[in-house]
């Protein structure tokens, strides 16, 4: 059972009353089935990447409600207070040629992913029941992943309802949301997972709040870049080009999906059990009768605990490389080569067309 704040019970009723009134109740119905079902797919695809300590199913519906519904009000919010803030300033300082595009560029590329990275995991900072559940690094990504997936899922019924249904009726809504459903949404996900993450340090480790500042960063880098090759292959970019970087910007979301799971999976294992012959140092000297040797006990549970620890922040020297080239070795080997190959070919392409507005080509 969903158990809503009064706050978000409003915000609920907000939201279907003006989704009503933009589509009706029937497109209204078909989006969030569309939008949602497959929302929770993720949700469940990513919760079972962990084999041990699967996180319960309450926390884990407190931060996609918080991403659905008061995630999207806050960034919605910050999104309108420092949108035309930012415009006031720039607008004198720009070239009267872009400021047609000012507006989308500010909006879309600098205060929508500053404001929706904020908004989206803050309730891991806030909740006590999911702090609570945050015992290993790896639930900061399932987490993280869970306010991204709730987020997403309401933006998708939003622009279905909005743009596709405008523009091309229910069949215009339906694909736009199947089309965000394997793109934008999996974008939420691996973003809110790198702050998750970087939350999880913070929590676990006692690190320093600027390694959740870090990871924020990044995921507003990350947000920011999407955003960015979206416009430009709206606005500037050739048909083919066009297209081309739409179709290698969902390849590279499903092979995001698949590396945060695949981290998971890996810092999971890290922390689940030690070895039996890990349990107890190698001592050729131990009997029955040297047992009760003073010390000898003191000294072996000492090694014990220094190995346990050891074992268990595994997790924690792994988790500060998640998504890291500083380890060349052991990210190289978790990365698919397609998302690499996409990667590149993607710059290729947001670069030709650049090339290609300029006069290059």
């Amino acid at each position: 059972m969903i158990e809503l704040t009064n706050k978000q019970w409003f915000m609920l009723l907000v939201l279907v009353l003006l989704f009503i009134a933009i589509g009706g109740v029937t497109a209204f119905i078909s989006a969030s089935l569309l939008a949602f079902i497959p929302a929770y797919g993720y949700l469940r695809s990513i919760r079972n990447s962990e084999k041990y300590g699967k996180e319960p199913w309450e926390a884990l519906r407190i931060a996609f409600v918080w991403g659905a519904l008061s995630g999207v009000f806050l960034a919605i919010l910050l999104s309108a207070i420092g949108t035309p803030l930012l415009l006031l300033l720039l607008t004198d300082l720009t070239d009267p040629s872009v400021q047609d595009i000012l507006p989308i560029f500010v909006g879309a590329v600098i205060i929508a992913p500053i404001a929706e990275e904020i908004a989206k995991p803050l309730v891991m900072l806030q909740n006590e029941r999911i702090r609570k559940e945050i015992d290993e690094i790896e639930d900061g990504i399932v987490y993280g992943a869970a306010c991204g997936l709730g987020f997403g899922a309401t933006e998708n019924v939003m622009y279905g309802l909005t743009e596709g249904l405008a523009a091309a009726g229910f069949a215009g809504m339906a694909f736009l949301i199947i089309i965000r459903t394997v793109s934008s949404i999996l974008l939420h996900l691996v973003t809110t997972s790198f702050t998750g993450h970087g939350i999880a340090r913070y929590l676990i480790n006692g690190e320093p709040f600027s390694v959740v500042v870090k990871y924020y960063l990044v995921a507003v880098i990350i947000h920011g870049t999407w955003n960015l090759a979206a416009i430009y292959s709206l606005v500037y970019g050739s048909e083919t080009g066009g297209f081309l970087i739409f179709l290698f910007s969902i390849l590279l979301a499903i092979a995001g999906l698949q590396l945060a799971k695949k981290r998971i999976a890996v810092l999971d294992g890290a922390t689940a059990v030690l070895p039996v012959s890990e349990s107890l140092p190698p001592d050729s000297g131990w009997g029955e009768d040297k047992w009760n040797r003073e010390g000898k006990w003191d000294n072996h549970s000492t090694q014990w605990d220094a190995k346990k620890q050891e074992v268990q922040t595994k997790g924690g020297s792994q988790a500060s490389t998640l998504y890291s080239s500083e380890t060349a070795t052991a990210v190289g080997s978790d990365i698919d080569w397609k998302s690499t190959i996409g990667t590149i070919i993607f710059l290729i392409f947001i670069a030709f067309n650049i090339l290609e507005a300029l006069g290059t080509f």
